[in-house]
């Protein structure tokens, strides 16, 4: 009997040690699995953005013997390329250029876009740029080498449309070379190993001397959401800003906020890596010259189409307070009075073939009066406008029209290598920008053509100089 006690309560105890170490394996486990989720993750160099510049910029750094990650933030690919490539290359020492005859010198290109400037570019990136400028067609040519979406083999920018006028730019004779374009450069960007991720970058994390104002002294990390608003750590040596800055929302920073009739032309481009750089205390280079274009609105759906007609005989804009703007208006003249009208109440008046042609497919953007008293009670004008030097009209064709801004040549300060300057004009370690959102080189504007240009120029210099940083 005492044995059978025995028994059972070894077979107890047996019992216990077995669920407890069961239940230590599980826990093991589990800690395992929690360690595992954890783990820190990484590389050397961060690109953030998804347009052409953030994408030529990775391929040079991967290039340059760094591990590259590019983060979209959230943007649509290189959504910018085919507008990119349709306005051409603005190059020097061309071998079409020879072709033409055309003796165009580096002194020549520097003093155009001086002009074009207003003599405000950055002196040390105007220098650098121009040291580089005979190397640009070499080097677009290096990004899509040659096309082959024809029967025949073509170079790529082929055509000089202005020798006397413009001799330095070059467009592509087929209206599909930035849809090649695009197609090459994720190729390549898969081919060298860049690694795109899906997270959201929410901040970069920097190593600082002690206390809350502490100079920065290098990138540590980023702080990634992923879909489910989770947020992790990604280790990183060094971060190249290149989100297409602040096109999308132009206005906050470049001040007046009481201007009206504003189509965002870009509303992916949410100035994020500004924002990011920002709270750095990065510098901002702020400008006046915004280039503008002229919308004709569908008033019921929205929709919009650029008026290219906007300086032509016969046209007249005018606004709800009933006032007309002058004859012969050139388009940032014109672009003032609908940004300064009030908001929905800026219009065009067209001869009756005008607006004709330019309906929309014949979506009714055009509106059709008899008389002008008509045309002022329908619209709600306060005063009826007073189109001087027109011809009498049996109808009045108007339609609303409002302004987008394209580009602005503003942006953060950098060095000839885009090394981001904080406002007091010092270099914020491990930081770099690229593309549209950097700022000096053009000052008050930019030649035809000098957006892919730059593109090319940052996106070389800034990948191989990120890429020699993180190797320090």
């Amino acid at each position: 009997m005492r044995q059978d006690k025995r028994n059972a309560a070894a077979l107890v105890l047996l019992l216990i040690l077995v669920i407890l170490i069961f239940s230590f394996s599980q826990a093991l486990m589990q800690k395992r699995e929690e360690i595992s989720i954890v783990l820190p993750q990484g590389g050397d160099l961060a690109v953030i953005g998804g347009d052409t510049a953030a994408f030529m910029t990775a391929l040079e750094g991967t290039k340059a013997g760094a591990q590259v990650f590019l983060f979209p933030n959230g943007a649509k690919l290189l959504v910018d390329t085919h507008l990119l490539i349709s306005e051409g290359l603005a190059a020097v020492s061309t071998p079409l250029q020879k072709e033409l005859g055309i003796d165009f010198s580096l002194e020549e290109f520097r003093e155009m876009m001086e002009l074009a400037g207003k003599e405000a570019a950055d002196r040390l990136l105007l220098e650098a740029f121009i040291e580089e400028a005979e190397s640009l067609y070499a080097l677009s040519m290096n990004y899509i080498d040659y096309l082959d979406y024809s029967d025949y083999g073509e170079m790529f920018f082929d055509t000089i449309p202005d020798p006397k006028g413009e001799p330095y730019l070059h467009l592509p004779s087929s209206l599909e070379a930035g849809v090649r374009f695009r197609e090459l450069l994720i190729e390549k960007v898969n081919n060298e190993g860049v690694i795109i991720r899906p997270e959201k970058v929410n901040a970069i994390v920097f190593f600082r001397d002690e206390g809350d104002n502490g100079a920065l002294r290098g990138v540590q990390m980023l702080l990634l959401e992923n879909e489910e608003g989770e947020i992790s750590p990604f280790y990183v040596r060094g971060v190249v800003l290149a989100d297409g800055g602040y096109s999308g929302d132009a206005l906050r920073w470049h001040g007046n906020p009481k201007w009206n009739n504003q189509i965002n032309l870009r509303p992916e481009q949410i100035g994020k890596g500004l924002q990011m750089a920002f709270s750095l205390k990065a510098d901002f280079l702020r400008t006046d010259f915004l280039y503008r274009k002229i919308f004709l609105i569908q008033p019921h759906t929205g929709q919009y189409k650029e008026f290219l007609s906007a300086g032509g005989q016969g046209v007249y804009f005018f606004n709800i307070e009933g006032q007309v703007l002058e004859v012969g208006a050139d388009i940032e003249e014109i672009a003032d009075f609908i940004m300064r009208s009030p908001e929905g109440g800026a219009f065009v008046l067209v001869p009756e073939e005008l607006a004709e042609e330019l309906d929309l497919d014949n979506k009714g953007v055009f509106r059709s009066f008899n008389n002008l008293d008509d045309l002022a009670r329908i619209l709600e004008l306060k005063e009826i406008p007073v189109f001087r030097g027109l011809y009498y009209r049996l109808t009045y064709h108007t339609a609303p029209v409002s302004t987008g801004i394209c580009f602005t040549p503003g942006g953060l300060a950098v060095t000839p290598l885009g090394e981001v300057k904080d406002v007091h004009g010092e270099i914020i370690p491990g930081l770099f920008a690229a593309g549209e959102i950097v700022g000096g080189l053009h000052g008050e504007g930019m030649l035809p053509g000098m957006a892919l240009s730059e593109t090319l120029f940052f996106s070389r210099r800034v990948g191989m100089s990120a890429a020699e940083h993180v190797r320090r």
